[in-house]
């Protein structure tokens, strides 16, 4: 018979970094975690450079994008209050 543990897990958090890789104007955002290697820090923010043309920054980014499968809807019933 198993016994019940009183131990209990809690997901492992960590602060995130937001790192710029746009302008002051043109803000381009990713968030990178605290608990690397500055190394590792910098290596990042090399590669995200070297392939920032691969991310989406806006919707003008993604044309073709058929706004029935990307807009999110909340239907809501009017006389609810």
């Amino acid at each position: 018979m198993v016994e019940k543990s009183e131990k209990t897990w809690k997901p492992a958090s960590e602060e995130l970094e937001v790192i710029n890789l746009g302008t002051e104007k043109d803000t381009k955002e990713l968030k990178i975690g605290t608990l690397i290697t500055s190394k590792e820090r910098e290596g990042l923010i090399l590669l995200f450079h070297e392939y920032i043309n691969i991310f989406t920054w806006t919707y003008a980014d993604m044309p073709g994008l058929d706004t029935n499968v990307m807009v999110h809807k909340i239907p809501l019933v009017e006389e609810v209050g």
